[in-house]
């Protein structure tokens, strides 16, 4: 059974019933797992609709509510409903998009249920990494020499003269309540191009904090504390880590630093958490120094690590919030075990080897990603797991194989003339099809910004519906969230080339309610396409260079020509006006 924003399952009709917020194959699906295990009947709101972790059979219904194609203010006014409808004993949201709106609205929340989020106080300071850095300095925890800076008045020089070469730049928060659709990225700044590059991205807040670079290596404290008491603590060693930052693909449980545990209880005492959270650290091997990064007042990427250790830190908090159990403890042994983030680990291992072969050569470069990816088959060993797979719920971990394998076959087969043709033949068909049950369809074009192609193909289409004598509802939209842009002016004057004028062009962001059931969606590119399936519901979808003729035997996506020139946009202009005549002809044909 299906409707439009949920699946179902099988539902349980006696047990606890938990609503868990998230999308990814770490935080989110070690939730689902421990409270699926526990018994609780798991409904989950996913931003993605395409995620592997939705193939758990732990999951009873799925909704699909996400900030791409519904706003701030839709998106917690249909969660609460949903709240509201099945009065959830625990709402368990795994990341600050589900958080921060969850918090300011939980008085509106049943009596009956438990909100999964760490105390306010624990929040102002934890989810603040300059409050954080004040706190770790009140209580005497080691941290990077740094300082608060406005973006907008400070320079690229200033700031080697004072913290070297390397340093890192970190905005105040992962995400603005503002702006839920978009994470915000803390960098390591090695030259001023990286410098420029976060200015340019980073210009709508102007306070961030910037620190010395510490090198060494990332190790991570978790915990469950309850009323600043730390009852469960959990710790890991990072594997394998981007140069430039960001969560770990490879982590090996290890044991716990006695001063390291000191530190993040004093900080968990300070801020007399109430929930669960991850200590950042990072330490010199050489000097055996360590510092501590930030802290994540929530689950955190190296859950499953934790939980194939033996530690369930969901259920553990869970049976706090539903028990009142402030008096018990929690001593749990754990196992010396690894775990590795499939998909990720295998672009980190691209990536490494890619920079090997350009600073030492192909040779050693081959060697590293064999040895790297001999590696990858020790998840075999009783010591090592995959973060998707669980022999009690193998789905996810097949869905994400076969989400890795179908990209491998994408970019071998992509340019392949025969399959083009054959995709192609078989597109068409199906459009014919769906006129020919319907000719009265809205057709939507679909770009990620709606300056450039979108509009041009919206324009387009109207003039020749106009000489064919044709009659249909046509629009335009894009995935940028910022709306009312003009085309560029380049554009203007590719697209006047083709007598089509873009002057008056303004963009509209595409939500869910812009799409019908019945309406036709025409995309450009391989992005557009994961774009509108992983954030909306859409029946009829196809790519317009599947609807190109023999003048273009091999191109299966009709690229961005942002920031080009004026002959470059002309040149994809003409594919889209081959496209679309050929698209006219179908409808025509089917109509018929």
């Amino acid at each position: 059974m299906s409707d439009l924003g949920v699946t179902l399952k099988n539902q349980g009709s006696e047990s606890r019933s938990a609503l868990v917020l998230g999308e990814d194959t770490r935080s989110f699906l070690s939730v689902v797992r421990s409270l699926g295990r526990a018994g609780y009947t798991v409904h989950v709101v996913c931003y993605d609709r395409t995620s592997p972790s939705l193939k758990s059979k732990y999951i009873s219904a799925a909704y699909y509510y996400n900030y791409q194609a519904y706003c701030n203010d839709e998106w917690i006014v249909n969660v609460l409903c949903l709240i509201e409808r099945y009065k959830y004993d625990i709402v368990f949201p795994c990341d600050e998009r589900a958080i921060y709106p969850l918090w300011q609205v939980r008085k509106e929340l049943p009596t009956t249920t438990k909100l999964a989020i760490a105390n306010q106080e624990a929040l102002d300071a934890l989810f603040d990494k300059w409050k954080t850095k004040e706190i770790a300095i009140k209580c005497d925890v080691p941290v990077a020499g740094g300082e608060l800076i406005d973006l907008t008045e400070t320079d690229y020089r200033q700031l080697t003269e004072k913290y070297g070469d390397r340093f890192v730049v970190k905005p105040l928060q992962s995400f603005e309540m503002t702006s839920l659709d978009k994470r915000n990225k803390v960098v390591i700044v090695k030259s001023q191009r990286d410098f420029l590059d976060f200015k340019q991205f980073n210009s709508a807040s102007e306070r961030y904090l910037v620190e010395s670079y510490f090198k060494g290596s990332g190790e991570g404290l978790s915990v469950f504390a309850w009323k600043g008491e730390v009852k469960t603590a959990f710790s890991y060693r990072r594997l394998a880590e981007p140069d430039a930052g960001g969560g770990s693909s490879y982590r090996g449980s290890s044991e716990l630093d006695p001063d390291q545990l000191q530190a993040t209880e004093k900080i968990c005492r300070e801020t007399n958490l109430t929930g669960l959270a991850m200590f950042e650290f990072r330490r010199n091997l050489q000097s055996n120094r360590w510092i501590l990064v930030e802290v994540n007042a929530r689950v955190w990427g190296g859950l499953p690590l934790a939980e194939y250790a033996g530690i369930d830190f969901p259920k553990i908090y869970t049976d706090f919030l539903l028990e009142s159990a402030e008096s018990k403890t929690v001593n749990t042994s754990i196992s010396h075990v690894t775990a590795r983030a499939l998909t990720a680990d295998l672009y980190e291992i691209k990536r490494e080897s890619e920079k090997i072969s350009k600073e030492v050569g192909r040779q050693k470069a081959v060697m590293h990603m064999a040895k790297r990816l001999a590696g990858v088959m020790r998840f075999l060993s009783p010591k090592e797991s995959i973060d998707t797979l669980r022999f009690d719920d193998p789905k996810p971990f097949v869905a994400e194989v076969g989400e890795i394998s179908k990209n491998i076959m994408g970019s071998v087969f992509k340019e392949r003339t025969y399959l083009t043709h054959y995709r192609r033949w078989l597109m068409r068909n199906k459009l014919r099809k769906v006129f020919s049950e319907n000719q009265s369809r809205k057709i939507i074009f679909i770009c990620y910004g709606n300056i450039i192609r979108s509009p041009f193909a919206e324009h387009y289409f109207s003039d020749q519906m106009k000489r064919s004598n044709v009659s249909l509802d046509i629009d335009s939209f894009g995935f940028h969230p910022k709306e009312s842009r003009q085309s560029p002016d380049i554009a203007i004057s590719a697209a006047s080339l083709l007598q089509c004028d873009l002057t008056n062009h303004s963009s509209k962001c595409l939500t869910q309610m812009d799409i019908k059931e019945t309406d036709i969606v025409i995309y450009f590119d391989d992005k557009n396409r994961d774009a509108i399936e992983s954030g909306y519901r859409v029946n009829h979808a196809f790519c317009a260079a599947d609807l190109l003729d023999n003048t273009y035997p091999c191109l299966s996506e009709i690229d961005d020509p942002y920031e080009s020139d004026v002959e470059t946009i002309k040149k994809c202009y003409d594919k889209i006006k081959n496209a679309l005549d050929n698209f006219m002809s179908i409808y025509k044909g089917a109509i018929q």
